[in-house]
Formats: C-alpha cells, structure tokens, sequence
C-alpha cells in the first residue's frame, strides 16, 4: 500500500486533515510532569499529547531539532516518542529537512525510511541539491512504502528571498521546484511543504501538482486558518496534511505562567480542545 493511500485512509477515518507538530519546549511544561532529566520531561509530555489528539489528527510531526539539543538522550526520546506515536495508531512525519547527494544522501534515506529505531512513515528533504538530493529518497520511500515531502514554498517572512525569485524562463523558484516534482513522482510518494501563510502560492503549486499531497506548515501560531487554505485541497478534498504545533502544544488559555501550574489532566484537556477546534476549523473548509 503507497503512503498516499495510507495517509487517504487514515484521513477517511479520522475525518481529519490535522497533523499535530511535537515541538518541546520544555519552559511551558506543566511542573507536575514526571520525569528527572529534560529528555525523559520530553517523552512524558510527548505521550500526554499524543494521548489527547490521537483521534483528532491523522498524524504526529516531531521537529528533530528540538531532540538534538539534547544529544544521544534526546535522540532516544525522539526513538521513544516514533514507537508511542506508531503504537496509538498514528502516522509520523519526521521534520529534519535531510538533503545530500550520493551515498550520504542514501545513509538519510536509510535511517529515516528503512525499518529502525527512527524509521517514519515520512520525513522532510530540501531540494536544494537538485535531482541527486532526491533520488535516493524516492527509491527508499518506494521500497519501503514511505513518502518525503519536498520544500517548494514555506511559510516563514523571508522564504521569497529565493523562493519567488524569477528565472530566465520567467518561472518563479518555488514554481520550478513544483515541476522538478512532477517529473520526477505522480503524487504516490513525493508530496510539497506548501505553506498555510501563502495561498495564493498554493493555488499555482496545485495547478502544476494536482495529485500531490500537501504537508501545510503556518496554521495556527503563525497566521493561517481554515478558510485561508481552501486552495491547498485536492479536487477530492484530500491532498492536504495541515500542521500546528505551539497553538496545540501550548494552548493560549492565559499566560505561560498558567500553564506550567496546570494539572497533567487539565493540560491534557486542553491540549485536546485546541486540537479539536484546529480540526473543526479546517474541516470547515475543505
């Protein structure tokens, strides 16, 4: 089974579109979370989230650079936190934005593809290195029945710095990224980082990958909402994995001071509640 038509399943069955990003800041935990050291703090409060939003989100997306900080224990919890995640039924997309070229480019898509303590359903990859950059992970992610998500255009202020540059051929980075793709994968492995800040970008990236799925960064914290992404869906309302994670990790019900006094339970419900709204308001429009 491709991961498209897994991630399609999963999202039939949750009737969800949410990805919720694990992003631990360990200063906004709540002080009753068990645990000695901030890595084993990170397993504790990555399973309290993943507890609470399993049934509201189709998948989990640790950002890997918020495990590294913490050397070899800190990549343990992320080893800890893919085996929970998988456990409660739940994809994983692995945010560490790999790129290389020849056989180090092949050692990423091993470790991150292949069956092992830190194999995901998906990971993300910059394109930067062209074709050589890429290759290597397709052919894994086939083999393997996993998918990659390729950076075209992201959400953050500056991205149009490169990313809208204008080329001799009067095409836009962003959109020769986009075909790139399309050339080199028909949707069922390759997907598109589109971000949730810029819809008029996803609409010209949809039309040149109809069939591609989505993985929408920007929702939440960073501006986007539900009626901002309509352009992001698929002609089947699919195609679209929609990204939170600080305005689900760290729900804005009063200050971080608030938070941290919570309750593991009151944490967790209202961890939950800001998921379910997410999933509310993006079901809203798609």
């Amino acid at each position: 089974m491709s991961w498209k038509t897994r991630m399609n399943e999963k999202i039939i069955q949750k009737d969800s579109c949410l990805v919720v990003g694990l992003d631990p800041i360990p200063s906004y935990f709540p002080e009753a979370l068990p645990g000695g050291s901030i890595p084993e703090k990170i397993v504790h409060f990555n399973r309290m989230v993943i507890d609470a939003v399993a049934d509201q989100c189709v998948a989990v997306k640790p950002q890997s650079a918020y495990y590294e900080i913490y050397g070899s224990q800190g990549i343990l919890a992320l080893e800890k936190t893919i085996a929970y995640a998988k456990q409660k039924g739940l994809l994983v997309i692995l945010d560490a934005k790999r790129g290389d070229i020849g056989s180090t480019c092949e050692a990423y898509a091993k470790a991150y593809l292949e069956e092992g303590p830190l194999s995901v359903d998906a990971l993300t990859v910059h394109p930067y290195l062209g074709r050589d950059g890429l290759l290597p992970f397709i052919h894994q992610a086939k083999a393997h029945e996993k998918g990659i998500f390729v950076l075209v255009k992201t959400s953050n202020p500056s991205s149009g710095d490169l990313q809208d540059l204008e080329l001799p051929d009067h095409q836009l980075v962003y959109q020769k990224i986009a075909r790139m793709l399309a050339e080199l994968d028909d949707g069922q492995v390759v997907g598109a980082v589109v971000g949730g800040t810029y819809p008029q970008a996803a609409q010209q990236v949809r039309q040149q990958l109809p069939e591609t799925c989505f993985l929408v960064p920007g929702y939440g914290a960073q501006g986007a909402r539900g009626k901002d992404l309509t352009g992001f869906y698929d002609a089947q309302g699919f195609g679209a994995l929609i990204s939170a994670s600080r305005s689900i990790l760290y729900p804005a019900y009063g200050s971080k001071e608030d938070l941290t006094k919570r309750s593991l339970k009151d944490y967790g419900y209202l961890v939950r509640e800001a998921a379910l709204q997410a999933k509310q308001d993006i079901n809203a429009y798609r």
